[in-house]
């Protein structure tokens, strides 16, 4: 693996590392103003977040920016491990200019580790990118963090 394919591997790893990071749909059963919301099973909030991952990576490989500004909270992270930070507005511009291009994401070995209102995800994700580096192919870990705020995920 050449330097340039090991930092879009790096990158990767960390391009999941975001706190809080994607919004949810409420669960069924919505909290009355002033009540928390019910717990979630692990299997139910296991689910709720498979599918809003999915999503999110079908928005992003079509840079489908509508689909992506309701996805990503206001104050999400995404942290590079190139040490480049974007925030939602500069990763929607990316996104947007062109200036990077998701042209396929595939997940595997998911793991998930449902801790109350906070949920890891762990796995392998199989990306194929095009940059200002040409179209790149990789294989990485990731780890993705996920936050139940005002009853959204």
């Amino acid at each position: 693996m050449d330097i340039r394919t090991s930092r879009w591997a790096a990158s990767l790893a960390a391009l999941c590392l975001v706190a809080p990071a994607f919004a949810q749909q409420p669960p069924a059963t919505p909290a009355k103003p002033g009540q928390q919301a019910p717990r979630l099973t692990k299997a139910a909030a296991e689910k709720l977040i498979q599918e809003q991952d999915t999503k999110r990576i079908e928005a992003m490989v079509k840079a489908d920016l509508p689909a992506l500004e309701t996805l990503f909270t206001k104050d999400m992270v995404y942290t590079h491990s190139s040490g480049k930070v974007d925030t939602k507005v500069t990763l929607l511009e990316a996104l947007k200019t062109g200036t990077t291009k998701y042209l396929s994401v595939g997940l595997s070995e998911q793991k998930y580790q449902v801790l109350g209102n906070t949920v890891i995800v762990t796995g392998i994700a199989d990306v194929k990118v095009q940059g200002a580096q040409g179209e790149v192919a990789f294989k990485a870990r990731f780890t993705e963090v996920w936050t139940r705020q005002r009853n959204e995920w």
